[in-house]
C-alpha cells in the first residue's frame, strides 16, 4: 500500500532556477508534454494531404470525428458553438489520450501515468474552461449584456450565479481528478496481484472505458457551460 501511495503523490523531476525563481517540472507535467507533443505530431500526419476527392480512409474517420465535435457544439451551444470547436475537439483528444496513457506502459522501459491523477492538472483544465466560459459571454453578450444575465430574472440571484463561477471549475476540477485517482489506485491494487487474467477486466474499464467516459464529460460539460454563457432570451 505504501508503494501504490508513493506513486500517486507528486513527483518533481527537474528544478530549473529562471530569474531568482525556480520551476519545477513535476511527473505529470512531463507526460503532458509528451502527450502534447504526439497530438501534434499526429494532427500534421493526418492533415498533411487532405483530399476534396476520393478522400482515405483515415481522412474519413477524421472528418467523421470533427463532425461528432461539431455537432455536441452545435447542439449544445447553438451557431455560436462553431467558434469553440478548435478548443472543444483539442480538449478532448488530449483529455482522452492523457486518461488512456498508461496503457502504452507494456513497452519496455515506459511507465507512465496519467497526468490527469494530479489535481493541479485538473485544476489548471477546469480553470482554462471558465476562462473560454466567461469569453464566451462577453464575446457574444458584451460586458453590459453579461452583468444583465447575472439578474435576470431578479437581482436577488446574482449573488448565487456569480458563486456559479467558482462552483463550476471546482466540480469539472474534482469530478476529473476523483474519478482518475481512484481508478489508478484500484488498478494498482489489482496489478499488485500479478494475475494477469484478472486484472484484464479491470484494465479494460479504467483505463479506457472510464478514462475515455471522463474526457467526454468534462469536455460536454464546458460545452455546456458556454452554451448557457452564450444563451440570449
Amino acid at each position: 500500500m505504501e508503494e501504490i501511495f508513493e506513486r500517486v503523490e507528486r513527483v518533481v523531476l527537474f528544478r530549473i532556477p529562471v530569474f531568482g525563481y525556480t520551476f519545477e517540472l513535476s511527473n505529470a507535467v512531463f507526460v503532458s508534454l509528451i502527450v502534447s507533443i504526439v497530438l501534434i505530431i499526429a494532427s500534421f500526419l493526418l492533415t498533411r494531404k487532405l483530399k476534396a476527392d476520393n478522400p482515405g480512409k483515415v481522412q474519413i474517420v477524421v472528418e467523421w470525428l470533427v463532425q461528432i465535435v461539431s455537432n455536441l457544439c452545435t447542439t449544445s451551444a447553438g451557431h455560436h458553438g462553431k467558434a469553440f470547436i478548435p478548443y472543444i475537439g483539442t480538449l478532448l483528444v488530449y483529455l482522452g489520450l492523457a486518461n488512456i496513457v498508461s496503457l502504452f506502459n507494456f513497452i519496455p522501459g515506459v511507465h507512465l501515468f496519467p497526468p490527469t491523477k494530479d489535481i493541479n492538472v485538473t485544476a489548471a483544465l477546469a480553470l482554462v474552461s471558465i476562462i473560454v466560459v466567461l469569453y464566451a459571454g462577453f464575446r457574444y453578450k458584451g460586458v453590459k449584456g453579461w452583468a444583465k444575465s447575472l439578474i435576470d430574472p431578479m437581482p436577488i440571484v446574482a449573488p448565487f450565479k456569480l458563486m456559479e463561477y467558482a462552483t463550476k471549475p471546482l466540480s469539472l476540477c474534482l469530478r476529473l481528478f476523483g474519478n482518475i485517482i481512484a481508478g489508478f489506485i484500484i488498478m494498482e491494487l489489482v496489478y499488485s496481484l500479478r494475475i494477469p487474467v484478472i486484472s484484464a477486466l479491470p484494465s479494460a474499464y479504467f483505463e479506457i472505458f472510464d478514462g475515455l467516459l471522463q474526457a467526454f464529460i468534462f469536455t460536454y460539460l464546458t460545452i455546456v457551460y458556454i452554451g448557457e454563457a452564450v444563451e440570449t432570451n
